[in-house]
């Protein structure tokens, strides 16, 4: 996908949490493989040059495919899987990815996460008892 994807954790790291982490982080590899733009051998880049894919990629496609058609609908045509002509759901698909990591650390017990993936961000429960998470938001009109 082309970003860097952090997990910070501020419950127990449990063998349970470990594993859930590890198996997050391995997903998200596998989203790279499927949805990446900037790998020419992603089921993605290969759809996009009208090639075929492997079967077992076709639910998750179908799903982002579904999802991105929503937002489409949603946002009245401002939002485009498919931007001049090309093929990209990347403007869902980290929001996505980041989601659904979030939802396999939760599984595992965690319950005060916060799950960046190059600025799509999930964030579950405190920063610390009694104080919550701060982000920063960029004015899009006033750099820096």
């Amino acid at each position: 996908m082309g970003t860097v994807f952090s997990f910070d954790l501020r419950d127990p790291v449990t063998p349970p949490v470990r594993r859930a982490l590890e198996e997050a982080v391995a997903w998200l590899h596998h989203v790279d493989e499927v949805f990446s733009t900037y790998r020419p051998d992603s089921a993605i880049s290969r759809l996009g040059r009208g090639e075929p894919v492997p079967e077992r990629y076709g639910p998750e496609v179908a799903e982002v495919f579904a999802l991105c058609e929503e937002v489409a609908h949603t946002t009245g045509g401002w939002f485009s899987h498919t931007p001049g002509g090309r093929l990209d759901p990347s403007g869902l698909v980290k929001g996505w990815a980041v989601e659904r990591a979030s939802r396999m650390l939760y599984a595992a017990g965690t319950r005060n996460t916060c799950v960046n993936g190059g600025g799509d961000i999930q964030l579950r429960g405190e920063a610390a008892p009694g104080t919550p998470w701060r982000i920063g938001i960029a004015h899009p009109a006033r750099p820096g």
